[in-house]
């Protein structure tokens, strides 16, 4: 008798040591998360017991249990039994917090002693499992919130409203944006990796930059950093050591100039695209503002922006702030930086365009008017300011915009002609196409082409296309008096593959390079969406 009964003994441990470990296996948290476990154990315990399990939360009155499952999730009480003919409850609330999750489990038989021990055991899994659950839900609303605030701080910067940003930052980084000058980095991640990435930077710099998933880009993460805590260099190392990311460094500028950082940052992020090790720094190509003569171009900017003098200065600011990114940007991605809808954009461009007498549809008066920005506060205005056309003129300009143009002389397609044609009609391909006397795809992949061998973007316009209509303004192209017009205003140069077909009434564009054109009724100045 007394081996019998160790035989039968050793056998119900064993079983019970197997049921605890299927219970344990279905406690795994794996890629469905907590929530996934939760329902694979509520489902092993039904099996388990010989019934079924399941958890009610958000329990309503209703149905032959509901004021029972409404009581428990009250609390009061906080588990129950019912036994009836065929059917077999246990009720038990889960957790601190009400109202109570409430687990229910139903067979057709009374419970015996080791199936009520199952219920209990489970119901204690269930209870880690949902507190962790919540707990993670908990981190993540806080990460996203912290990530909110993040994104608010960097918009506050681009919009000029330093000291809000500072004291924005204090609660989350204190003493992060203190510093006088910052560099801007963005990052960009392969296809659905950027969460990755930007949680790996911030994880990396520890707190050392403003580290924000772009709002404008869904593969970009933008880093804020203050010049001298290592985190430009962290970066390059980061890039190095991951496949697939790329890296633009912008120049150093006061905090006041954020949006002209990541302006140089982006530009930047061009280059960096197309170099082997995937990292380009602000001096990797150089551009028109680094062969000016920096006094006579602040003095002409200085001349050609004085009419903005008339806004109050914040205002300036955030008028000035959205000007640069309206002319990089459409006004979708320019809201998105700044924060603000692109209805406001569009008011801002439009009234800084009427103040300055200006006609962004000309690409020549969008590229005039993004060089006299870069120059803006640089210098004393106290010395005569030359006309664009002179600063065009000197030795050193004219030798950077041969040296840019030059790639395009080995090509025998001759890019160049198609370039200047298509420049010359304001960046519309069908009149382009015509000027030239080529099919308009001729055109598209000649402009393809182009941008390969000058490292700039040209179809979707900015920086890289205003570089090279300043380069063809220096040799005296496209023919001021022989040009297309109107168009959309905006940072490209047009929409998808740059066609924009024929230009409205009125919008002939024939002021010479770098003067104001006047701001016709009919050419209304518009940022493309």
């Amino acid at each position: 008798m007394a081996v019998t009964g160790l035989a039968g003994g050793g056998v119900e441990e064993e079983r019970r040591h197997g049921e605890l470990a299927g219970l344990l296996r279905a406690a795994r948290i794996g890629s469905g998360g907590h929530r996934a476990a939760v329902r694979r154990v509520a489902e092993w315990l039904g099996r388990a017991v010989g019934g079924s399990a399941r958890i009610e939360t958000g329990v309503r009155p209703g149905g032959p249990d509901g004021a029972l499952l409404r009581d428990v999730a009250a609390g009061s009480p906080r588990s129950a039994v019912v036994a009836e003919p065929g059917r077999h409850l246990r009720v038990l609330a889960l957790g601190a917090e009400r109202p109570h999750p409430v687990l229910v489990v139903t067979r057709p038989v009374p419970y015996d002693a080791a199936a009520a021990a199952l219920v209990a055991h489970a119901a204690t899994v269930l209870e880690l499992l949902l507190s962790a659950g919540e707990a993670d839900a908990r981190r993540r609303r806080l990460a996203e919130a912290e990530a909110g605030v993040r994104l608010s701080v960097l918009q506050l910067l681009m919009g000029g409203e330093v000291a809000l940003a500072q004291r924005t930052m204090a609660g989350l980084r204190p003493g992060l944006l203190d510093a006088e000058r910052a560099v801007v980095c963005v990052l960009e991640a392969p296809a659905g990796e950027r969460r990755e990435v930007a949680g790996a930077c911030e994880e990396l710099l520890a707190g050392r930059a403003l580290v924000v998933r772009c709002p404008a880009d869904d593969g970009h993460v933008i880093v804020v950093a203050p010049v001298g805590g290592g985190a430009e260099a962290a970066l390059r190392g980061f890039v190095a050591g991951r496949e697939g990311v790329f890296l633009g460094v912008g120049a150093r500028h006061p905090l006041s100039r954020v949006a002209e950082g990541y302006d140089d940052a982006v530009r930047s992020l061009a280059a960096a695209r197309l170099m082997p090790g995937r990292v380009a720094g602000h001096a990797a190509r150089i551009r028109p503002a680094d062969v000016l003569d920096a006094e006579a171009a602040a003095a002409w900017a200085a001349e050609y922006l004085r009419p903005l003098e008339a806004v109050p200065a914040q205002d300036r600011y955030q008028l000035t702030a959205t000007l640069r990114l309206g002319l990089e940007f459409t006004a979708v991605n320019a809201a998105r930086l700044l924060g603000i809808s692109r209805n406001t954009v569009r008011a801002r461009m439009d009234r800084a365009a009427g103040l300055l007498g200006v006609e962004p549809g000309d690409v020549r008066a969008r590229a005039a008017l993004d060089l006299a920005l870069r120059f803006q506060d640089r210098a004393d205005p106290g010395g005569a300011a030359p006309g664009l056309p002179g600063l065009l003129a000197a030795g050193p300009v004219q030798a950077w915009a041969r040296d840019l143009l030059a790639p395009l002389r080995a090509d025998e397609r001759d890019l160049g002609r198609t370039l200047r044609d298509w420049v010359g009609e304001n960046c519309a391909v069908e009149p382009a196409a015509r000027r030239r006397g080529v099919h308009a795809q001729t055109v598209r992949e000649h402009l393809r082409a182009a941008e390969g061998l000058l490292r700039r973007r040209l179809v979707a316009g900015g920086s890289g296309l205003y570089e090279v209509v300043l380069a063809l303004m220096a040799a005296g192209e496209p023919d001021p008096g022989d040009r297309g017009g109107g168009g959309d205003g905006g940072g490209g140069a047009g929409e998808g593959d740059g066609e924009r077909g024929d230009p409205p009434q009125g919008c002939s564009g024939r002021s010479g390079p770098g003067d104001r054109a006047p701001v016709r009724g009919s050419c209304p100045v518009t940022v493309h969406p």
